[in-house]
């Protein structure tokens, strides 16, 4: 699968892309990534996560072979 990182993610990971092998809830993944990127816990958390350009829920099941994109809550003003 490949994953999109986007906005302040994609800036404290300093990557845009990557991809894995995965096969899980997108609950499972977050929590993959959390153990995988420590540092950007509280932002994984509170990211959306869209698969293929539409936003899931944490039970949502991913196959392998999807695009997901990590969309942190943004502020504007």
């Amino acid at each position: 699968m490949r994953i999109l990182y986007f906005s302040v993610i994609r800036e404290r990971l300093g990557k845009e892309t990557e991809e894995i092998e995965f096969k899980g809830t997108v609950g499972e993944l977050k929590e993959l990534l959390v153990s995988k990127y420590p540092e950007a816990k509280e932002l994984i958390a509170n990211t959306r996560f869209a698969v293929n350009e539409e936003y899931v829920k944490d039970e949502y099941m991913l196959e392998g072979d999807e695009r997901v994109a990590l969309i942190p809550p943004v502020s504007g003003g």
